[in-house]
């Protein structure tokens, strides 16, 4: 009988765990592990500062300018990504953080964000239904790869499962990440060398640099309880 009123208590529990409780907790980390994360702020921040600077040079920029931004953009976002979703995975599971899982993870989490992207690339080819429905279920893919993934399990079915067991929730926070990520590119690519002071522009990009941080520990709650 007790058996039953716990395992009652643990489903209910879950089930009320949500967007504002996957934030709580993603925000309390970031204080929680204040040293560390001010670094991958701070390195986050300087990617996207880097990105408007070159994006306000517009016509004046080489085209080795332009490859060593989208390279260094790319590879940095990449190892900030792999770091940041490492760090908010061991402190909801109270793990010692491991660089060298993190250093292994980076190819895993890269290969699987390119396989991501061609069948969404290819889905919307197709018709954009598709290509939604690639997105939508299958987004979350690089970081189950990294921090989710099981012996013997396709981690395209495990990520599938866990956005499904989200329903609604899940549907929330890919909303919120879709309107994030376009002011994210509107701020970086395309606002910079119309005028707007860039002042402006990189106290916008401190906010968007938090804002995507608190999204990042917010999905990997929302996974680690689903």
């Amino acid at each position: 009988m007790d058996m039953q009123d716990n395992s009652e208590i643990e489903t209910v529990t879950s089930s009320q765990y949500g967007i504002i409780e996957a934030m709580y907790d993603a925000i309390s980390i970031m204080k929680e592990r204040l040293g560390p994360y001010s670094i991958l702020f701070v390195f986050s921040f300087l990617l996207k500062a880097y990105a408007i600077y070159n994006a306000n040079l517009g016509d004046m920029a080489t085209d080795m300018k332009i490859i060593e931004a989208a390279i260094v953009n790319v590879l940095g976002a990449v190892f900030q990504s792999v770091l940041i979703l490492n760090l908010f995975f061991f402190a909801l599971n109270d793990l010692d953080f491991k660089i060298k899982k993190v250093l292994w993870d980076i190819p895993t989490y890269v290969f699987f964000g390119f396989l991501m992207s061609l069948l969404t690339v290819l889905g919307f080819a197709l018709f954009v239904i598709p290509g939604l429905y690639v997105m939508y279920f299958y987004m979350a893919l690089p970081m189950v790869a990294i921090l989710f993934d099981q012996e013997g399990e396709s981690n395209f079915k495990i990520t599938k499962t866990k956005v499904s067991s989200l329903g609604g929730t899940y549907a929330i926070y890919f909303v919120l990440t879709m309107i994030i990520s376009g002011v994210g590119t509107i701020v970086t690519n395309y606002a910079p060398g119309t005028g707007i002071p860039m002042g402006i522009l990189y106290i916008s990009c401190l906010i968007l640099t938090l804002v995507q941080d608190v999204m990042a520990g917010l999905v990997v709650a929302l996974f680690n309880k689903a």
